[in-house]
């Protein structure tokens, strides 16, 4: 029990943490055996009817919230006891454990690392809720090297700052609520203790340093250091309009300064770092102050969870994703984990076909794949599209599969007649796009939204992977990871997704369609990765990520 009590329903395994907004256990979900995390409270947030009242808003959205870069909210449960969060358990180690036994992460894992705390905040920004406080206990590193974010808008306003003096922006110290500008200024003073080792302000009148101190970028490796300056700002004004816009900024400058196989190595790196930092003892807690505080380290991920997608492979969209024309080698990467083994070759006396270049027998694995699909016919996906010759489109959801159909319902968002992300759903051959309180109904295909939608369901199915497998002249494998080739002409020739190789094709001139594909132990598909054309130039890309796989109640049309 927890200052009394226990969230009902949910049996407690061990404490992972605590700070001054309360302690966080470990707990198993009785009903289902789900681990989770549960923060209880501090009692005095608890009693704070403002923040609670402020909270209880902020809940619905972040319910609604999924995006592989923050940890999933689950419920918030209030008592006459007391009242907690209950969460995502996600197997890693908190940023603040890996600066503590590490110190300074080096430039590539520190971009990796801030690439996907922007995403994790892009995407609470998008919901219209503000972190407020972030701070290195508030990022969570997975075994695979993702940056993930927690405890949103659990500060209560004006006092930010007394949750992490080091990263407020200097508004915050005048008593201006915390928006996505003070968001962003926390992520860059993050990632600036990333690369030097410690936070670009500290001493005792911290108020004073962050409104005149001079932004010490002579301290960050020079490629690095207009980053540094946009994001540490004095002025709210004169940093970024939003996580999306840093973003680009990262990608720019982490490209020009370290190649296009930068987010692969600094993952990597990452990665290694968190490993390390988990063999160590947890670092002493910071002490208590009126000007920081301590925060829980919510530590872990829920083994079977969701696969987190790097941030590169998301698009600048409406959805306010981030993207660039990356490369396969941001999928090719060790993730800590034992890969799939590889498949098996079926067994005949007769002549089998000659393998494709690389010596990968695709056969086999198709079979795995459609068996292990078939078992768990269902997922969480994300998909985006970009590239010339055409606009680009996102989206994210969830599908089920019912014999050979697949039903999505999602949100979905591109450029030109279909602007706006809106929420969508696609029976059979029928989208459903909801304006205002009516939901729209017409034939996939066409233009706007139907042909936005209709991208989608190609590109984004497992289909299209097995004909990439299926048709591949050129095959190799390692460490769970299928990376290929397949002509143009014969994907063309598919059935049902001919028609969209074939505009690809004609679009970029591509005579070979490069691909990558991830996969789980279960031999069902984690990330892909799709380029028509030249990695630099008038190309075409396909990028997607699926994860939570199983039976989804089935998607019916709404009236």
């Amino acid at each position: 029990m927890v200052d009394g009590w226990t969230v009902p329903g949910f049996t407690h395994e061990r404490e992972l943490g605590g700070g001054a907004s309360g302690r966080v256990l470990l707990a198993v979900d009785d009903p289902t055996g789900t681990k989770v995390a549960i923060k209880y409270l501090d009692g005095a947030l608890a009693a704070d009817e403002a923040f609670l009242t402020r909270f209880r808003a902020a809940a619905r959205p972040l319910s609604q919230l999924e995006d592989p870069n923050v940890v999933d909210f689950y419920d918030f449960v209030e008592s006459a006891d007391g009242a907690a969060i209950v969460m995502q358990w996600v197997e890693g180690v908190s940023l603040r454990r890996v600066l503590a036994a590490q110190g300074p992460t080096g430039p590539l894992a520190a971009l990796s690392m801030l690439g996907g705390t922007l995403l994790g905040l892009a995407a609470g920004h998008q919901h219209g809720v503000v972190h407020g406080a972030l701070r290195p206990a508030n990022i969570l590193v997975d075994a695979e090297g993702n940056a993930q974010v927690t405890d949103f808008a659990t500060a209560p306003a004006g006092t930010e700052v007394r949750f992490g003096a080091q990263y407020a922006a200097p508004e915050l110290w005048d008593g201006e609520p915390a928006t996505v500008a003070t968001d962003l200024y926390a992520a860059t003073a993050i990632f600036y203790e990333c690369l030097t080792g410690r936070p670009p302000y500290a001493g005792r009148n911290m108020a004073r340093l962050h409104r005149e101190a001079p932004i010490p970028a002579e301290e960050v490796p020079g490629p690095l250091r207009d980053l540094v300056h946009q994001g540490l700002a004095k002025d709210p004004g004169k940093r970024p309009k939003s996580a999306a816009d840093l973003l680009g900024a990262l990608e720019d400058a982490a490209v020009s300064a370290y190649g296009p196989s930068w987010e692969a190595q600094g993952r990597g790196r990452l990665t290694e770092l968190a490993a390390q930092a988990a063999l160590r003892p947890e670092p002493p807690k910071p002490k208590p102050s009126r000007s920081s505080g301590r925060n829980p380290v919510v530590a872990g991920k829920q083994p079977g969870g969701r696969s987190r997608t790097p941030w590169v492979v998301a698009a600048v969209a409406v959805l306010v994703l981030a993207g660039g024309a990356a490369g396969a080698l941001t999928l090719l990467k060790k993730d800590g984990k034992n890969p799939p083994p590889d498949p098996t070759p079926a067994q005949s006396s007769t002549p089998q076909a000659a393998l494709p270049a690389g010596g990968v027998d695709p056969a086999p694995l198709i079979t795995q794949i459609d068996q292990a699909v078939a078992a768990a016919p269902g997922a969480a996906f994300s998909y985006q599209q970009s590239g010339c010759c055409g606009y680009p489109v996102s989206s994210r959801g969830t599908f089920g599969l019912q014999g050979d159909q697949a039903s999505f319902t999602m949100t979905l968002a591109g450029t030109g007649s279909a602007r706006k992300a809106l929420p969508a759903v696609i029976v059979q051959n029928r989208l459903y796009v909801r304006v205002g309180k009516k939901w729209k109904s017409s034939a996939l295909g066409g233009r706007g939204y139907p042909a936005a939608a209709d991208q989608v369901r190609q590109g984004a199915s497992v289909a299209n992977l097995t004909t990439l497998l299926r048709s591949a002249t050129k095959l190799t494998q390692a460490d769970g990871i299928y990376e290929g080739e397949a002509p143009a002409a014969k994907l063309a020739q598919a059935p049902g997704l001919g028609p969209m190789y074939a505009r690809m094709a004609q679009a970029t001139g591509a005579q070979q369609i490069a691909f990558a594909i991830k996969f789980d132990a279960a031999n069902r598909p984690v990330k892909f990765w799709v380029r028509a054309g030249p990695e630099k130039g008038r190309n075409q890309i396909q990028r997607g990520s699926y994860s939570q796989w199983g039976a989804k109640p089935a998607v019916k049309a709404p009236r």
